[in-house]
């Protein structure tokens, strides 16, 4: 019996055929992932190589001739890849800036609230005019500080998607 023949996509593009164990080995050095595609003939749809049995596993008693979840087709033909939307790099940039800016604001907001805490209980405490300058000086570094902190980080941002939109183009 000949032995099967596997397609694989990467990058959107199909490659192969492959043996089976060709595609364990492209699974080793890390050519293939488990969220890219595979078909090979007899099957309905091109599929997720996660779901191929004993490709991601150590299993031995598992290979990867044997399919889970794929129907079976009569013919030869390959159906056509299917349109995989993957997030570009700019987009999942957008993501990680937008995360990281609102990390920073949430920082300046309990810094400023913290600055309010000591500020006020320093003004209780106070026992001349010195001291509750000296207080007002202190919550004035903490909100100045938090601040300046979370604008640098959204100005960076800023930046780093400008340059990346540029890079696309």
């Amino acid at each position: 019996m000949a032995e099967v023949q596997w397609y694989y996509a990467r990058n959107d593009q199909p490659m192969g055929p492959v043996s089976a164990t060709e595609l364990q080995q492209l699974v080793e050095a890390g050519e293939l992932q488990p969220d890219d595609l595979l078909w090979r003939e007899g099957m309905e749809a091109w599929t997720t190589a996660i779901n191929l049995r004993g490709l991601f596993n150590a299993d031995p008693s598992q290979t990867a001739g044997d399919l889970t979840g794929a129907k079976q087709r009569r013919g030869d033909d390959r159906p056509s890849l299917p349109r995989v939307d993957r997030p570009s790099a700019q987009v999942r940039l957008q993501a990680l800036v937008e995360a990281t800016q609102l990390i920073l604001w949430t920082t300046c907001v309990l810094v400023v609230l913290v600055g309010v805490v000591l500020i006020t209980r320093a003004f209780i405490r106070a026992e001349n005019a010195n001291e509750e300058v000296a207080a007002g000086a202190v919550f004035g570094a903490f909100f100045v500080a938090a601040y300046v902190l979370a604008r640098c980080g959204e100005k960076v941002s800023h930046l780093l998607l400008a340059r990346t939109r540029r890079r696309g183009k």
